[in-house]
């Protein structure tokens, strides 16, 4: 239903973004689509579809992605597309810093709920490393290492 709106309706609203950094080149370009009454009768309250594409050159190579979305909300194509960003911003930053730091995808614990545990502590030693203002996690474990009475001040 969203590819044919995408293909036939004319959008409420238009954004794009080009953005060049850290060696990449990507341009995000957002619709929003208002909803057919059809699909108001198959899910009530939905008032549009939102159609975030994404291309560009990515290590080198060229890249395309197209992803939908469906809104109970009217929102500025502007709007979504910052909003969109700013989630995968916060999505990244954290990946990264569990993949580069504490190796999460390659764990040496594997099996039951270690992962899982483990990955609860990475993410609570991050929040902790950050609220006390330190620049990289890599400073805040050397810190923090054999001050287990800082960090546990927290729990209470």
């Amino acid at each position: 239903m969203a590819q044919t709106q995408l293909q036939q309706a004319i959008p409420l609203s238009c954004a794009t973004q080009i953005q060049e950094r850290h060696h990449r080149s990507v341009q995000r370009q957002c619709q929003v689509f208002a909803v057919p009454p059809t699909a108001q009768k198959i899910w009530s309250g939905l008032k549009t579809f939102v159609v975030v594409e994404r291309s560009g050159i990515r290590d080198h190579q060229p890249f395309y992605e197209r992803h939908f979305y469906i809104s109970s909300q009217i929102l500025d194509a502007q709007q979504l597309l910052a909003d969109t960003i700013g989630h995968w911003g916060i999505e990244n930053r954290l990946h990264w810093v569990k993949d580069v730091t504490f190796s999460e995808d390659f764990p040496p614990r594997r099996g039951g709920y270690a992962p899982v545990n483990w990955a609860i502590l990475h993410t609570f030693f991050i929040t902790i490393a950050r609220k006390l203002g330190f620049r990289t996690i890599r400073r805040a474990q050397r810190a923090l290492s054999n001050q287990l009475d800082k960090v546990f001040s927290f729990f209470v």
